[in-house]
């Protein structure tokens, strides 16, 4: 049963590739890197255990009946509405979010960016498979890679199993928070603090609780589930309500 995955894996790449190609015959220079990322992972991880990754981390459809349903949604929804939540205070037009949008700093994501041109209805549906490849990426390397290279670790230093894994999810998660605080620290640095600490502790906490999940199930879909809702839900709602506009975070053009 994971050969489906692979196939699904596989046609959100081609879909990723079909849409940097277009984005580069309209001048756009962007070059996506997810594809190449995943596959290099998957055959590094291939190489190095001598089995199929995915199998590793407990990516076969026979795991999927295994996971915390209930616990899955709840974390979904809280998550969901604590992010409209600080969008709309983030957002609001008195905000100095609004100079920096103006500027063209900050973007509401590489997915959004890439179909931005596209009519709503084909964005939302070239979404589905872009932000698929794009959580998994993320989920194989901070709840996988990351959270398997802790437990390694911390393992040297003769730790109760039960502390190899606490302080393996912290680390995995401290780090998946710095890489959303990092792009927003930049761009806030001097004008606004709590948009940069939002930015480090929401996606922390989601990662410990993602962690944790996966634990219940012994595979990475839980957190891999929960992550897609998100962002896709995410990107819906940016395309439905029109707050991302091209002209919002393209730079404009000097004299204009």
């Amino acid at each position: 049963m994971i050969i489906p995955v692979y196939i699904s894996l596989g046609l959100s790449l081609i879909v990723r590739i079909f849409v940097a190609r277009s984005s580069r015959k309209g001048n756009d220079n962007n070059i996506d890197v997810i594809p190449f990322i995943v596959v290099f992972m998957l055959a590094l991880i291939g190489v190095i255990g001598l089995e199929d990754p995915l199998r590793i981390y407990g990516l076969s459809l026979s795991q999927v009946p295994k996971c915390p349903w209930k616990a899955t949604f709840f974390v979904w929804v809280i998550a969901f509405f604590m992010g409209r939540l600080a969008n709309f205070v983030v957002l609001y037009p008195t905000s100095v979010i609004q100079e920096v949008l103006a500027k063209g700093d900050i973007n509401p994501g590489g997915v959004y960016l890439s179909l931005a041109s596209y009519p709503k209805l084909t964005g939302l549906v070239l979404g589905l498979p872009m932000v698929y490849s794009q959580t998994f990426m993320e989920e194989f390397i901070f709840r996988g890679l990351i959270v398997s290279f802790g437990n390694w670790f911390y393992g040297l230093f003769a730790m109760s199993p039960s502390l190899v894994s606490i302080f393996s999810i912290i680390s995995s998660a401290i780090l998946f928070g710095i890489t959303h605080f990092i792009p927003a620290f930049r761009c806030f640095r001097g004008k606004n603090i709590i948009i940069p600490l939002y930015a480090f502790v929401m996606p922390m906490l989601l990662g410990i609780a993602f962690s944790v999940l996966n634990q219940t199930s012994y595979s990475l879909w839980p957190g891999w589930i929960i992550h897609f809702g998100l962002n896709y839900a995410g990107f819906v709602w940016n395309k439905a309500s029109g707050v991302w506009e091209l002209k919002n975070f393209r730079k404009k053009p000097k004299g204009g």
